[in-house]
């Protein structure tokens, strides 16, 4: 899962993408006061934690079922993905949806078989009922309509082929409507690291039908949202247009998340370096029931709300100041605000900035490590996996833990003939969770700072790597051959 923010900064080859997303557990107490240490952002610096075992929702449980899911997976069957965030559809159901996608077969022998296809969006409908969890990939059509047939399937939502290539849509955040789930799906260029973006569209599903497609056949299922593109906007500066529905957080004045009347703040970012995945932070607010209306936004413009986009201003200034990824997350809890994201390339953490307001200033210089995830690194030791596309995802969280779901990515050391990106035709291996173990994070107070009595609770859990989730990928050429599930950095 994507904080496509910077993947990697130098010239490696993709090998494949080693683990879906992998779902962490705990709790985190906030300390409320400052730190009166040096203003260090180094990772040296960031406050650690101390685990601690919790309730909530079991990581195990879901490991055994994606890797199953994986394992089993047939030509209409998602296989691996990143750029995953989920959205609760009822008590029974949930809808993820990824990116970067790998359709069956596959296994821990044969990698990816490449039979089923590859597409840049894909959505999974997760079906549990009577203790029985039952899975349906959908696409946007032409998946194989039988284990014997195969297929030329196409994403759900569809980007346009150019003299360059072919576009993609991957996808940002989303939360359900009413009867609608709204997702936002961002556009990128054809083309290799670093990924330039192009603007914004916004999808709408029923609900009703993603609900049906989870009781429907296994093969052949389909879904096509109602898309709203959103007016493309660059700043005076130049650079690439902003980017909208990175991360949307909702109000908690009243009612469930998405309920009519509700405000939901919407976080995007633009990069005034189209060569560089150097990322500014924006804000747009509106509400809950006119979310996919563009025209009902307001825009955080230098401490006011303004009407027009082209008023818009950076939430912080870009010198000094926090750079986003493409993909994170903005919560709220015990009265403070919190942008979560993982820094990117070789870094383990997985991290949360404070923040007295929805529109900042995000404290970059204190962040607290959420999770600090095992055998990451641009090393042999840790086999040059690198993490990205750390999120928090509400619809598998409770009142007491919040779940964080990221990307494991393994890359070749051997650089590349350019400085660009891709993927190597090699079998990958696909991407389910790893293992994983239920555990607790309490975050001790900074020197001669007391501990608040409130704090963040928050799900974190340490996954270990087994034979089934860490699958080789043999003989890797160092040159791609097309371009891969290498989502935006």
């Amino acid at each position: 899962m994507e904080s496509r923010a910077r993947k990697v900064d130098a010239a490696l080859a993709i090998c494949a993408i080693l683990v879906g997303f992998v779902i962490t557990f705990g709790i985190i107490y906030a300390v409320r006061g400052r730190s009166a240490a040096p203003r260090d952002p180094s990772p040296a610096a960031r406050r650690s934690v101390i685990q601690k075992a919790v309730d909530g929702p079991s990581p195990a449980a879901l490991d055994a079922q994606w890797l199953d899911y994986s394992d089993h997976s047939t030509c209409a069957d998602w296989a691996g993905g990143d750029g995953v965030s989920a959205v609760k559809l009822s008590s029974s159901q949930t809808a993820w949806f990824f990116a970067d996608t790998y359709l069956g077969p596959a296994g821990p022998r044969i990698g990816y078989s490449h039979l089923g296809g590859f597409l840049h969006n894909s959505v999974v409908v997760q079906t549990t009922e009577h203790h029985h969890t039952s899975f349906v990939t959908l696409t946007g059509g032409g998946a194989c309509p039988r284990p014997t047939a195969f297929g030329r399937a196409t994403s759900v939502v569809q980007a346009p082929t150019t003299g360059q290539g072919q576009e993609r849509y991957w996808d940002g955040d989303g939360i359900r409507v009413g009867r609608a789930v709204v997702k936002f799906y961002n556009l990128y260029q054809p083309g290799p690291f670093p990924f330039v973006a192009m603007g914004t569209t916004i999808a709408r599903f029923p609900v009703s039908k993603l609900v049906a497609a989870g009781h429907g056949p296994r093969y052949g299922a389909v879904i096509r949202p109602k898309l709203t593109a959103v007016p493309p906007y660059t700043p005076p500066d130049g650079g690439t247009p902003i980017v909208w529905g990175s991360a949307l957080l909702v109000s908690r004045q009243a009612g469930p998340a998405g309920q009519a009347g509700q405000t939901v703040y919407v976080y995007g970012w633009q990069s005034p370096y189209s060569s560089r995945p150097v990322r500014q932070l924006y804000l747009a607010r509106v509400s809950a029931a006119r979310l996919a209306d563009f025209g009902a936004w307001q825009f955080y413009s230098a401490g006011r709300w303004v009407d027009s986009q082209s008023l818009a201003m950076p939430v912080e200034p870009l010198i000094g100041n926090l750079d986003v990824p493409s993909g994170f997350s903005v919560v709220q809890v015990a009265g403070r605000y919190w942008l979560i994201q993982a820094p990117g390339a070789g870094d383990p953490d997985v991290l949360a900035y404070p923040a007295p307001t929805p529109w900042g200033p995000f404290d970059n210089f204190h962040p607290i490590v959420l999770y600090r995830a095992p055998g990451i690194g641009l090393n042999v030791a840790n086999d040059y996996r690198v993490m990205y596309e750390a999120r928090a995802e509400p619809a598998l969280s409770t009142a007491r833990t919040l779940v964080i779901s990221y990307t494991v990515l393994r890359w070749r050391s051997s650089p590349m003939p350019s400085a660009s990106l891709g993927s190597s035709p090699c079998p990958g291996p696909p991407s389910p969770p790893a293992r994983a173990r239920r555990s607790a994070w309490r975050e001790p107070a900074p020197p001669a700072t007391p501990r608040s009595p409130g704090g963040i609770r928050r799900g974190g859990s340490t996954r270990g790597h087994s034979p089934t989730a860490a699958r080789p990928c043999p003989a890797c050429p160092t040159s791609p051959r097309r371009q891969g599930p290498a989502s935006p950095g």
